[in-house]
């Protein structure tokens, strides 16, 4: 008897070494180390489908987590409502564009100059191209010259500033033009043409910083006066209207 219990012994004894043994194995090749473990967890937040991961080690709350994640996501709504800020303040600082050409078709053929402070524009639509107010304003005269020039001026008060645009040499006016109507960008005023003292079918347009036919005004009370104002602008080294937007010499819309 005593020989039997011994031999159960050594083999339990036997059992527990083998399983000892076998744990041991296996904790080596699976490389089981309490410091290298570790879980991770995603946070996704509904509203934006941003994703934030935590890496959730031993000793860390889970209340530690949501607020790490809370902290990054606010962080990066701060990030997109400056970029938006940002867009919006290079949106406000882009000047407003007043300023447009007369004809859809043109190409200059005369520059300002001492006596002649205009620009002359042809097109090879002739009689068919259309004229249209430089910007926003007034009509402020409709008639033709000693010349026979037909011609149509408007009053424009841009930032504060009081501007007459001439266009002269019209073939014909518009329906329905009377001074006092106000006009917009894309109000027809007439057709181009060569009325009065012209060398061919063009545009005349000048616009001078003055109010024309105005007798407040000194220096645009008459048409006399509003030629030698426009010569001593020029002399001030203003240019119509290449002194206040881009022109370009040749073009094929507004």
């Amino acid at each position: 008897m005593k020989s039997i219990e011994q031999q159960k012994r050594i083999v339990r004894i036997s059992l527990i070494m083998i399983t000892i043994s076998l744990f041991l194995v296996l904790a080596k090749e699976m490389n089981l180390d309490s410091n290298n473990f570790s879980l991770s967890y995603e946070y996704i937040n509904t509203k934006d489908m941003a994703t934030v991961k935590v890496a959730h080690k031993k000793g860390v709350a889970d209340g530690n987590i949501l607020t790490a994640a809370e902290t990054t996501l606010a962080s990066n709504q701060k990030i997109e409502e400056a970029k938006l800020q940002t867009i919006n303040n290079s949106l406000a600082a882009k000047p407003k564009i007043t300023w447009h050409l007369p004809v859809e078709n043109g190409i200059i053929t005369q520059m300002p100059s001492y006596n002649h402070v205009a620009i002359d524009i042809t097109s090879s639509r002739g009689v068919y191209e259309t004229i249209f107010p430089v910007a926003n304003g007034t009509i402020s005269g409709i008639y033709t010259d000693s010349a026979g020039a037909k011609i149509v001026t408007i009053h424009h008060v841009i930032d504060g500033v009081n501007y007459t645009s001439q266009y002269v040499h019209l073939s014909s006016y518009a329906p329905d033009l009377y001074i006092g109507k106000e006009v917009t960008i894309n109000d027809a005023l007439g057709q181009m043409g060569a009325t009065g003292w012209a060398t061919g079918i063009h545009l005349h347009i000048a616009i001078i910083d003055c109010t024309l036919f105005d007798s407040n005004d000194y220096n645009c009370s008459d048409l006399g006066r509003f030629y030698r104002y426009a010569s001593y602008r020029y002399s001030q080294g203003y240019r119509g209207l290449h002194s206040l937007m881009d022109v370009p010499y040749r073009w094929y819309n507004r």
